[in-house]
Formats: structure tokens, sequence, C-alpha cells
């Protein structure tokens, strides 16, 4: 066992599993929401009809302007689908997790995919390490195939971004600067991903990534934060620019 995959699993103890609450079956974000959204007999209260609603137009951008939660929309495996957070931890809130209609889930980690699941195949895990080298870093990828085979990955990562212009999001209309990462992977293999992040913040707002060796695009753009106006003054000065985070 080499030492990434050591260190990996050392850091999978440490932390635990977090998951998105789906205890609800006839609305799985109700419970991870703080929400009643189920009542005696599988039906649905005015607060889980008011969920389930916008779900019934076609349009996921008029879903996220119904809905007054934190929400995304993700593009993977051809289908586009709009996700709410059903819950958020981790220091300083860092750890976000959501989940679409069909209870596809995704979990990001300071804005970027951490794990996933209900895919044909799942990311389990990803976390970036510093060089000392500005602008580059490694990133190390797990994931399941569509067979159940687990996988392990390291590439050798840079970053650069251009200077912001207006991006159209679902519900809005930010200047962002473009970041390309460039992934040289162990196996010979290169990615090129994109985000687009908050020239002063750093939150980032849309990605369209690879997240593992040969595997599927996931793109995706921010709706409704997640983060408030506080929280971006606290963290607007945060980190090197080393790494997207």
């Amino acid at each position: 066992m080499d030492h990434d995959t050591r260190r990996y699993r050392r850091r999978l103890q440490r932390q635990g599993r977090r998951k998105a609450a789906l205890a609800c079956h006839c609305l799985p974000l109700a419970l991870g929401l703080g929400l009643t959204g189920c009542v005696q007999g599988g039906g649905l209260s005015p607060m889980g009809e008011s969920l389930v609603a916008p779900w019934r137009t076609g349009d996921a951008a008029e879903r996220a302007e119904a809905l007054p939660y934190a929400s995304l929309v993700a593009t993977s495996e051809g289908n586009e689908a709009l996700m709410v957070m059903a819950h958020r931890s981790g220091d300083n809130g860092r750890d976000t997790y959501w989940q679409a209609g069909d209870r596809a889930t995704l979990h990001l980690r300071d804005g970027l995919p951490m794990t996933s699941a209900g895919f044909d195949a799942a990311l389990l895990g990803q976390w970036r390490d510093a060089t000392g080298d500005a602008g580059r870093y490694r990133l190390h990828a797990h994931w399941r195939d569509g067979d159940g085979t687990e996988h392990l990955a390291t590439a050798n990562a840079s970053l650069e971004c251009d200077a912001p212009r207006p991006l159209a999001l679902p519900l809005t209309t930010l200047a962002l600067e473009r970041c390309t990462e460039r992934l040289s992977w162990q196996n010979g293999g290169r990615t090129v991903n994109r985000l687009w992040r908050d020239p002063v913040s750093r939150r980032i707002w849309a990605g369209d990534v690879t997240a593992w060796p040969g595997g599927q695009r996931l793109r995706w753009q921010v709706a409704r934060p997640w983060w408030t106006d506080a929280e971006d003054a606290a963290t607007s000065h945060a980190g090197s620019g080393e790494t997207p985070e």
C-alpha cells in the first residue's frame, strides 16, 4: 500500500462518514432541511408540498427561483438536475451536502466536489496538497467505477485564473474569474478543468470538471448561495492562491 493510500485511509478514519439526511421517503430532503414535509399516510404537509411543487416544472432555473433554499444546477451523464442543500457541517460550514429529486447526492468541500452517490460511478474522496510553488499542487482522487472496483490516482496540478468577466448563472450574472486547472495524472492521462470564482472572496460559483482520469464531466452552477456576506468578508483575504479553495 503506497503512502497516499495509507494517508487517505487514516484521513477517512478521522473524519468518519457524513451523509445528507435521506430519512423521509416521501420527501427525502425534508429532514436534512429541518422541515416536517411528510404527514401520516405518506402524503405531504403544506411545507412538504412547497418543496415538491418546483420539481413539477421543466426548467431548473425556474425551480431554483421557486425555492428559497440554497441550490445549484448540476449536469452529468447527460442529465440536468436542481440540487438543494440538505446539510452543512465542518469547519466554518465548509462541507455542504446536496440532493436532487432522484436522490442523487453530491458533497462539496469549499465549493469543490468531494464525494457523490447515485451516479453510475461514485467519487469517494478528493483532496489537494500544496507543493510550495504558487499555483501548483497535487490532487488526489478516490473513486468507485460502475463495476464496483475502487481506484486511487494522483495528479500534478496547476491553476491559472483570468481577469473577471460576466458569467450568467441560473438566478443572476456576476463578474467572475475563470480559472483553468490542468491535471497530469500518474498514469499519463491529462485533464483540463474549469472553475469560476469570485475575485475577492474566492467562492466558487461554477465548475466544469472531471474528478478522476477518464471520468464523466460534472458541471454545476450555484443558483442560491449557502454563504452569507459576513462569511465572505471574513474569508476574503484567506488563502495563498496556490489551490482553488
